[in-house]
């Protein structure tokens, strides 16, 4: 079911570095049947079920990639010029950023190709400049930077207690106290700032909602995001977070070679220092809360943080490293839905007065929902998947590929680099009937596991 959605959410793209792996010929089978006549450089190869290698294909080089990036002002919107680049090279053209040798795949068909031919230990990117911090500070891998037999580890005990439902719903007590003041702070910013009608810089407020909630489940404290003053520790925090991705964008775009020399890559290793430090204090305070209970004969209640601790499976220093990395999983993730959901929903006042009927009559006046309730309501869950689906959390997503890999249904394509998502192919019409157009509608749509109507675009 998670590739079924992978694959109507984004589009691959198989990558090499050169730092990282050998310079082998790549070939690369393209697709059948294109008649655009711009989208024959990734397409001629197949009339004769012929292979064509990674140097034949087309794409933009570096300095190209650069100016689409700063010059044509696409850096902080790399998902439409996946979209353009589309336009213009067809589903399956080269890019070149910096050290990397990028090709990338924009057609459902090929990433479920990509998809099933992953094997059991499939590694979403290598992230040499977070694997690099952590040899650095000796500091353990999580689930974003630890690979092969050692990831599978780590996730299958991370997964349980964050995946499967029947735990995920000790959660709720935690989550509604977080959004019970999230709604709070949102009447009080309304009726204070605007003059009873809006709030000034929702997806701020709701980044901030985000950060609470994750750390309430995560390290099972509350760090105060959501105060009228935030404490400067947290403030400082939750601006790491944003500082660390806005410079790993930055700092993989160079050399591995260059980075020592690099005042980005000096203020990259401070921000993670940062992360890691508050992430060390919040885990010490627990592990301390656990001993002192154990002293008392008291009974160790808690959830996802005490039961990694007691449990054994992982050290205290591995801990940390997941609980970071999760952490940075976890806040992106939710506001931006959250606020792409209501931002069309704002657009669409007959899809959200259908959603709002949904909720009431699942939770009949004042009531707090539960993760039951929550999976009662059937059109609550097709929104957020439909908005997943043109506006996905990552713009793109690597994944090393250290075997042959097939890439038509006829012809098959070596490679020794990596596999990834984009978001290219989840905004164009096929296989979605409306593109970029929004909206769950009863009888089809996510409802019946297919997206056939969506919000206007």
């Amino acid at each position: 079911m998670f590739c079924k959605s992978l694959l109507r959410t984004g589009s691959l793209t198989i990558c090499r570095t050169r730092t990282c792996f050998e310079l082998s010929s790549v070939a690369v089978s393209l697709l059948k049947n294109n008649s655009s006549k711009r989208q024959c450089s990734s397409s001629s190869g197949l009339a004769n079920n012929t292979l064509k290698k990674m140097e034949e294909l087309h794409g933009p080089s570096f300095l190209t990639s650069l100016y689409w990036l700063f010059g044509k002002g696409y850096f902080d919107i790399t998902h439409e010029m996946q979209i353009e680049h589309k336009k213009i090279y067809g589903p399956l053209w080269k890019s070149k950023y910096g050290p990397l040798v990028v090709v990338n795949v924009a057609s459902a068909d090929l990433i479920e190709q990509v998809l099933r031919q992953e094997g059991r230990l499939p590694v979403r990117s290598d992230m040499p400049h977070w694997r690099e911090y952590r040899q650095l500070r000796r500091q353990a891998y999580g689930p974003l930077t630890e690979m092969g037999p050692e990831w599978q580890r780590i996730r299958s005990i991370l997964n349980p207690r964050m995946l499967q439902p029947r735990h995920v719903s000790n959660y709720s007590p935690a989550i509604n106290q977080v959004v019970t003041d999230f709604t709070r702070r949102i009447h009080r910013l309304r009726d204070e700032q605007g003059g009873g009608l809006l709030v000034n810089d929702m997806a701020v407020e709701l980044y901030r909602f985000a950060f609470e909630g994750i750390c309430s489940v995560l390290f099972e404290t509350r760090m105060g995001c959501l105060n009228d003053h935030v404490p400067e520790e947290t403030q400082k925090f939750i601006e790491s977070v944003g500082e660390m991705f806005r410079l790993s964008s930055v700092v993989v775009l160079f050399p591995k070679s260059l980075w020592p020399y690099l005042p980005f890559w000096k203020h990259f290793v401070v921000v993670w220092d940062h992360l890691f430090r508050i992430s060390k204090m919040l885990i010490d305070n627990k592990v301390k809360e656990i001993e002192g209970k154990i002293e008392k004969g008291e009974p160790v209640e808690g959830e996802y943080l005490t039961h990694l601790l007691t449990s054994d499976k992982m050290s205290v220093t591995e801990i940390q490293g997941s609980i970071t990395e999760l952490l940075l999983a976890g806040v992106d993730t939710t506001s931006n839905t959250v606020c792409w959901a209501l931002y069309h929903l704002a657009r669409e006042p007959e899809i959200q007065e259908t959603l709002y009927e949904e909720v009431k009559s699942v939770c009949r006046g004042d009531k707090i929902p539960t993760a039951e309730d929550i999976a009662k309501m059937a059109w609550l869950k097709a929104t957020v998947k439909e908005t997943l689906r043109p506006f996905s959390t990552s713009a793109t997503t690597l994944c090393p590929m250290r075997r042959a890999t097939f890439l038509s249904r006829t012809s098959s394509a070596q490679s020794a680099g990596s596999a990834g998502r984009t978001g290219g192919s989840s905004t164009r019409s096929a296989p979605f009937h409306s593109g970029l157009e929004f909206g769950p509608v009863w009888g089809g749509g996510w409802l019946s596991w297919r997206c056939t109507v969506c919000f206007q675009g």
